[in-house]
Parts: structure tokens; sequence; C-alpha cells
């Protein structure tokens, strides 16, 4: 009697384990890093990047995730004198995983919690931010399309 309940409370035990394991939701920081000495609107893609290998455009800049992540995005600026504040992530198409149209910052960082989607879903989405360089805002909101994707277990 004593080794069947043993037996019962040991597979309940690994079966929450494994539930925990599986549903724990992990938090990815995402540093958009920009050479603000020389940014416009039309270089965007070549003086900005996520730290990302060099043959990875950031159009193809891809993050993993699952239901239940939470994403941050902050901006860095390469020099002192300036700094990368985000504005907001807008869905372009695809699954919209974040399961609203908009997510706005909060004192320049912006936050998501990856709400829906199936392994191998992808969201396109916008990242829009403004500059400041010397301490002056530069004119317009700059812009760049990274994805995110469900993970394939």
């Amino acid at each position: 009697m004593k080794k069947r309940f043993a037996m019962k409370y040991l597979i309940l035990a690994l079966g929450v384990s494994l539930t925990t394991l599986v549903s724990a939701q992990t938090t990815h920081s995402i540093i958009l890093t920009c050479n603000t000495n020389n940014i416009t609107r039309d270089n965007v893609n070549e003086v900005c990047s996520f730290g990302q290998e060099s043959d990875v455009s950031n159009v193809d800049f891809t993050t993993d995730v699952n239901v239940g992540d939470i994403v941050v995005w902050e901006g860095e600026a390469s020099n002192a004198e300036s700094s990368v504040e985000l504005h907001s992530i807008n869905y372009q198409g695809g699954q919209n995983v974040f399961g609203q149209n908009v997510i706005n910052d909060v004192d320049g960082i912006v936050t998501g919690t990856v709400a829906q989607g199936q392994p191998g879903d992808v969201e396109k989405y916008s990242l829009k931010f403004r500059v400041y360089r010397n301490g002056s805002r530069l004119p317009g909101i700059f812009e760049i399309d990274p994805r995110i994707r469900i993970r394939e277990f």
C-alpha cells in the first residue's frame, strides 16, 4: 500500500514539475543599439542593430519566444552624448502573438507579454523610436522591422 501511494505521489510530483518547467515564463531583453552620430531615416538598417551576427539583417532578426514570455525592448546609443528612446511596437503581419496592434513605451522602454500563438507562428512588427543627439531630439520617428517567432518544440 505504501509503495503504491509513494509511486502515485512521485508521478504526480514529476508531472507538476514538468508542467511548471514547460510553462515557466522567460524575459527576453532586446537591445537596439544605434550609431546616433550618423543616423538618418534612410540608413537605419545600416547604423542600428540588435547585436546579431553581421550576416543577419535587422529585417531578418528574429526572437524566439514561448506563450507567456515577456519581451522588453530598450534603446542604446553608441555614444554618451546621445540616446535612443523606444516609442512603440506595432503589429504588421503574421500571427499577432501579443494580442494587440500597438504596445506603447513607458519611459522609453516597451514591454509586451506573448499572449497567443502556435509553434512556428511568426509576427512581423515595427519598432518605432526617437533619437536624441546632444540633448536635442532629431525630427521624426525612426523605424526598424524585426520579428517574433513562437518556438517549436
